[in-house]
C-alpha cells in the first residue's frame, strides 16, 4: 500500500475544530475533545495536525504523574527538565507564553480516573495561565467520562466525534492499495468494516494473494470471500 495521507471527513472535522479554537479570543477557554471507536483515523489525523500546526503530542499512560508530564513538556519545549515540579511548571509556563504551542493529549482515557486528577489539573492550569489550546483525544466513552468533571468539561468548547468511514473515504483508502478493489467490495467494507484499521489488514492480505497470482487484476466481493482473508474476523465473531 502507498503511504500517503488520506484527508478523511473525520480529519476535516478535527482540523476545523482546531482552527475554531485558534480564532477564539485570548480570554476564552480553548479546550477540545476528539472521541470515537478505534480505526477511524484518529492517529493519522493527529500526526497531520502536529505537522501542520507545530503542535506538541503526548500519549497519556497509566504511569503518568504531575512531575513526569512536566518533564516531558520541558523536553518538548527544549527547556531545562531538571528540578522540582514547581520549577518545571514555571519553565513550561514561560516557554508557552513566549511561543504558544497547541498541546494534544492522545489516549486521554488513561487519566480520566480519580487517581489521575493531578494530571488533569496540571493541564487545566497550563491552559488557564498560558491561553494555549489543549485538545484531548480518546475512545468513544471519553466524552461521558469528562462529563463527571464539570470544571474541566466547562472549558471544552469543541467536541469532535470520529464517525464511521464514509464510502468516499473507503474508496480513497482503497485507491492507496497496489491492487484494484471493485465497487461491490467497497460497499461491503462500508457496511461491515467501516474503519480503516481493519480494511488495511484486508488490503495487505489481498495484495499478497495477488502478488502470488498475477492473473488477478482486481478483487471483487466474491473473490474476497473465496480468498479467506477475513478468517480472523469470522472466527472472532463465532467465539
Amino acid at each position: 500500500m502507498k503511504e500517503e495521507f488520506l484527508q478523511t471527513q473525520n480529519y476535516n472535522r478535527f482540523y476545523e475544530a482546531i482552527q475554531a479554537l485558534k480564532d477564539l479570543p485570548m480570554s476564552a477557554p480553548k479546550m477540545g475533545l476528539g472521541y470515537g471507536k478505534f480505526g477511524l483515523g484518529k492517529t493519522m489525523s493527529l500526526e497531520r495536525i502536529i505537522s501542520k500546526e507545530h503542535a506538541v503530542l503526548f500519549r497519556a499512560v497509566q504511569t503518568w504523574n504531575k512531575t513526569s508530564v512536566l518533564k516531558q513538556l520541558c523536553e518538548e519545549l527544549r527547556v531545562d527538565a531538571q528540578g522540582s515540579a514547581s520549577y518545571l511548571y514555571q519553565r513550561v509556563k514561560k516557554a508557552l507564553l513566549v511561543e504558544p504551542r497547541i498541546i494534544i493529549v492522545d489516549e486521554v482515557d488513561s487519566i480520566l480516573k480519580s487517581t489521575k486528577n493531578e494530571v488533569l489539573e496540571l493541564f487545566r492550569d497550563i491552559h488557564d495561565e498560558t491561553g494555549v489550546i489543549i485538545f484531548f483525544v480518546g475512545m468513544e466513552e471519553s466524552k461521558a467520562k469528562f462529563a463527571k468533571y464539570t470544571h474541566y468539561e466547562s472549558r471544552i468548547v469543541e467536541f469532535v466525534e470520529f464517525q464511521d468511514m464514509s464510502k468516499k473515504d473507503i474508496e480513497a483508502f482503497c485507491r492507496l492499495s497496489d491492487i484494484e478493489i471493485e465497487d461491490d467490495l467497497i460497499t461491503y467494507f462500508l457496511h461491515k468494516f467501516p474503519n480503516l484499521r481493519q480494511i488495511r489488514v484486508f488490503l495487505i492480505r489481498l495484495e499478497k494473494i495477488c502478488k502470488m497470482n498475477k492473473s488477478i487484476t482486481s478483487v471483487s466481493l466474491q473473490l474476497f470471500h473465496e480468498s479467506g482473508v477475513n478468517h480472523v474476523t469470522s472466527k472472532s465473531k463465532k467465539a
